[in-house]
This record gives C-alpha cells, structure tokens and sequence, in this order.
C-alpha cells in the first residue's frame, strides 16, 4: 500500500504539476512586468512597516503573514531541502532559487485576489483563500473546484498540517531525551503521550479565534526564524573556506550534475525536478493555503500581496538555503539515497558537536508546532466553507484530539496521503489563478498608476 501510495505520490507532483505552477508563475511574470522583482524592495519595507490596526476582531498585517509563514515553516525547511540535496544533488538548490522567483508572483496574485474576493463573516472577520475566488470571481461552473479544493484542503490539515507535524514533535523530544538517557520503549511511549497531550492543551486555548492564532505566531515565528538562522549560520561561519566550492558546485550541478555527484545523479531534469517540487512544498506557492490568513487581515490587496513576496524569500532563499548550504559545507551524506530525515542533523552535529541536538530538536518542536497552529486556521476556515461557519468548531474539536495518538503512531503513510492532498489543492488553485490572470494584471496596473499619480 504504501508503494502504491508513493506512486500516486509522485505522479500527483510529478513533471505535470510543476509545469503547471512554473508555466502560470512564467505567464504572471510576464504580464505584470516581473512585479516580484521591480518592487522587491517596496515588498520588503512593506513587510516590516508597522501596522496601525485597531480592530481586535481582525489579524494585522504582520499577525497574518507570521501566521503563513508559521504555517509554511516547517519540517520541509530542513528535511524537505535535504531530501532535495541527496536525491537532486546539489544543483538542486540552484532550481529552489528558480522555483522561489516563480513562486513569488504566484503567492502575490493568490493574496491579491484572496483580499479581493473575501467575505465577511457574522461575526465581523473576514474570510478569504482560493475557494472564495473560485467562487466568485469565475463562472458558475467553476464552482465545484471550490469545494473539491476544501475536501483536500481539510484532510492535508489533518495530515501534514497536523499528524505529522505532532509525530514529528513526540519523536524529536524522544530522541533529545535519550540522548542524556536511555529509555524503556514504555518510558518513550509515555514520554511521546504527554507531547500530544500538551500540544492538544496548548492548541485547545491558541485556536480559539483567528486573532489569538495571530498573536501567537508573531511571537513563536521571530523566536524559531532567528533561532534556526543563527544555528545554521555558526556552522556555516565555521567552514566559510568551503562556501566558494560548495557555490560552484550548486551551479555546476544545476545543469551537470554528474560532475558534482560522481554520477550518483546524472540527470539536471532530476536537480530540477527536485529542486523546483521541495521548493513549492516548502513555500506552498501555489496551494492556495497563506492566503486564508493573509484574507483574515484589514489590509488591501497589494500591500498584502506584496508581503506574500517577502514571505517566499524568507521561507526559501533565506532559511532553505542556509539548510543547503550547512548540508554542503559539512557533506555528512550520500548522494543518491534518501536519508534526508538525519541530513541536517548529522551536518550540524560534524560542525558544532553532539551538544548541538539540544538546540536544534526544540527549533524542530518550534517549526512543526507552527505548522499546526497555521494549518488549524487553514483548515477551520476550509471546513467554514463547506458545512458553514457555525460548524467550524467540529473541525477543531477533532483537530485538537487527534494530536494524542498522532504522538505515537508512525507517519510513514500519512506523509504521503497528505502530500497527495497537498498536491491535489493545486490543480484547481492554479486553475483559477490561468482564468484569472488579466485581473491580477489589471490589480497591478491600477497600483502602479495609483503610484506614479502620487
């Protein structure tokens, strides 16, 4: 079965796929004049431009895009790019850059048109995301793919959103704690209860309302963001001699990767495949899922649009790249073989010593836990849609039990039914996005001429 999953897997983000996301992210850039690029530095001041919101029923600007990048940070930043490295080699970094420009005016136009199309609920919040332009800005035939992203969209919650990410947490606080001291398989099956336990208390008063889950992940995504980039940035001060070596490398593989691996990966469709797929995964360009919570926020289409840019560059070329580059300045693994799970670990420890699990296992707990908050918004908002907002609190309810089991079992499976889930929200977000294309077009240009009047 879980060969037969795996397949399914790989076909739902195979070539197809990505040639979907990287042909609409091409088609936006053209018709928006590369927008990502030119106003790159409007982007960035935008993200941290303080904001002025008074509504305490609505997330600020800020709450919002700590909340996507809450949600987008997780285990992908580390496991995801060293999966990438081992089985792409290391030109696949060069097709995550690619992948991260791409991917930019995709999450752009996903928040431009999510703002646009949002509704607002009975009790003054606003909810948005790829649903509600499905719905409202396309004919009415269009209409089911609304729902059909929502189905997926509430099981990928459940899944990578959740499970995992809690499976994740249990097993990473089991191996910190047998390092100092060994335990019966019933201690570490205690050990792993008492983690689910405590994230299902901790969810139970975070998830409460949008505005809580907001003002929770603008405090954990600075504390996890800063602690992960200072780790990874000590270990690669410390083999900087290394770094013009590890550069050639990521752009010599990136088109020969045979040269780089030793023929372990002789393939650049292969560096590219994986480069490019563990880029979209970790950024989730393309999902539809960051604009739910950018919708929940008072700001306008553009300004939000353009944090949703910020947000790829963080999650991507900042923090996937200092996963990389600590992975290739240490070269701890094998080119080839898929032991991505150990990679990063085993990096960091060559460099900085076994002491370093004791950093690195709670900035793990950091990044999945996140995920679960930001996804526990996701999914409530998915589950609003379909049976109504009134219903929500089922979601939640099942959201926050099922962490105790999700402690102990293991996720092999879940894995990969939640990235075909993941996958699946895809194909009609990005659908929308084709159809809808002249409007994020027309979105822009009214920016621009609003700007220049100025």
């Amino acid at each position: 079965m879980l060969n037969l999953l795996n397949k399914v897997n790989s076909f739902v983000w195979g070539a197809p796929t990505l040639l979907l996301i990287f042909f609409t992210g091409v088609v936006l850039s053209f018709r928006t004049g590369f927008f990502q690029i030119t106003n790159f530095k409007t982007a960035f001041k935008t993200f941290f431009k303080k904001s002025q919101t008074k509504n305490g029923k609505k997330l600020t600007p800020f709450q919002s895009a700590s909340t996507a990048l809450s949600a987008t940070m997780g285990t992908g930043n580390i496991v995801g790019v060293a999966g990438a490295i081992a089985l792409g080699g290391a030109g696949a970094v060069f097709w995550m850059w690619v992948s991260a420009v791409i991917c930019m005016i995709i999450k752009f136009s996903e928040i431009a048109l999510s703002v646009r199309y949002r509704e607002q609920t009975p009790d003054g919040q606003y909810s948005g995301g790829a649903m509600y332009y499905i719905k409202n800005a396309l004919p009415p035939f269009f209409r089911p793919l609304s729902y059909i992203f929502c189905i997926c969209g509430v099981a990928a919650a459940f899944g990578v959103g959740n499970l995992t990410q809690i499976n994740t947490m249990s097993n990473s606080i089991s191996q910190l704690v047998n390092s100092v001291s060994l335990l019966s398989p019933n201690q570490n099956l205690i050990i792993k209860l008492l983690v689910g336990l405590c994230c299902a208390t901790i969810c139970f008063f975070v998830l409460k309302s949008d505005c809580s889950i907001g003002r929770f992940c603008e405090k954990i995504f600075p504390v996890m963001t800063f602690s992960y980039v200072g780790m990874t940035s000590i270990a690669i001060a410390m083999n900087l001699s290394k770094l013009p070596v590890v550069f050639s490398q990521i752009f010599v593989g990136a088109f020969h990767p045979e040269c780089v691996t030793g023929g372990a990966v002789g393939s650049a469709f292969i560096a590219m495949r994986f480069g490019m797929s563990r880029g979209v995964f970790s950024n989730e360009s393309g999902l539809g899922t960051a604009p739910v919570a950018y919708a929940c926020s008072e700001g306008d289409e553009v300004s939000l649009g353009l944090m949703g840019i910020i947000e790829v560059f963080i999650d991507t070329v900042v923090v996937c790249t200092l996963t990389a580059l600590t992975i290739l300045c240490a070269g701890e693994f094998s080119y080839g073989v898929d032991t991505a799970s150990l990679i990063t670990l085993n990096a960091l420890t060559s460099t900085l010593g076994k002491n370093v699990i004791f950093i690195f296992c709670p900035v793990v707990c950091f990044f999945a836990f996140s995920s679960v908050v930001g996804w526990g918004l996701y999914g409530a908002k998915f589950f609003s849609f379909l049976f109504g907002e009134k219903n929500k609190n089922i979601f939640l309810t099942l959201f926050i039990l099922t962490q105790i089991p999700a402690a102990i079992f293991r996720a092999d499976a879940v894995w990969v039914i939640a990235e075909i889930f993941n996958g699946l929200m895809c194909i009609p977000n990005i659908t929308a996005l084709l159809f809808l294309t002249n409007e994020v077009a027309d979105i822009i240009g009214a920016y621009k001429r609003k700007h220049r009047g100025v």
